[in-house]
């Protein structure tokens, strides 16, 4: 009897291992949207007042769709796939909005923000590839700059002068640091002071 219970939890704790490592690889892997002003892109495809209307509305209504899908705990090419959709979808709706001449120059603009955008990251990744962390590393470096955001959120709405705000801002980016570093060997320490 006891052979048999071994036998039939077998497979189960497998397959629960094997969800627990989509969770955990969602946990890592995000999928990344580059932010732009709706403001800035009112201002270079020189968007009138109801065309300001429309894409406000399609820029919001596909925003809450996109973080729907990030908080879905499914498989990282899944969610790409998904955002992939919406951004498809999205673009759609723009065009419909957009004479030609704004087409090209929205394109253009975006573009240009992408590029820049996954230059950055790029970057980041290779920085963050060439110390090695550990998964627990990780864990923690992830959760301290999402706490770092959640302050500076905070922070903004409390509507400092400029120099207040900057002075509040460099000390959570120097708390969310020496936090970080704490997690890291020296090593690890030495290539991002050399990065």
């Amino acid at each position: 009897m006891n052979k048999v219970k071994k036998i039939t939890l077998l497979p189960i704790l497998i397959f629960g291992i094997n969800v627990l490592s989509y969770s955990y690889e969602d946990y890592y892997q995000k999928v990344y949207t580059v932010k732009i002003s709706k403001n800035d892109i009112f201002k270079i495809v020189n968007a009138d007042k109801n065309q300001q209307k429309k894409l406000s509305n399609i820029f919001d209504n596909y925003q809450k769709k996109a973080e729907g899908i990030e908080k879905e705990l499914i498989q990282f090419d899944k969610k790409k796939a998904k955002i992939g959709k919406i951004e498809e979808e999205r673009y759609k709706a723009i065009a419909k909005v957009l004479s030609f001449e704004q087409l090209q120059e929205y394109n253009s603009y975006i573009n240009l923000q992408k590029s820049l955008f996954e230059e950055k990251t790029n970057k980041v990744k290779n920085l963050v590839d060439n110390i090695n962390l550990t998964n627990e590393q990780k864990s923690d470096i992830l959760k301290y700059e999402r706490d770092f955001k959640r302050n500076v959120t905070k922070l903004k709405d409390e509507r400092l002068s400029e120099e207040n705000f900057v002075a509040k801002y460099n000390q959570l980016k120097e708390e969310r640091n020496v936090k970080m570093r704490s997690v890291l060997n020296e090593s690890q320490i030495n290539t991002i002071e050399n990065f």
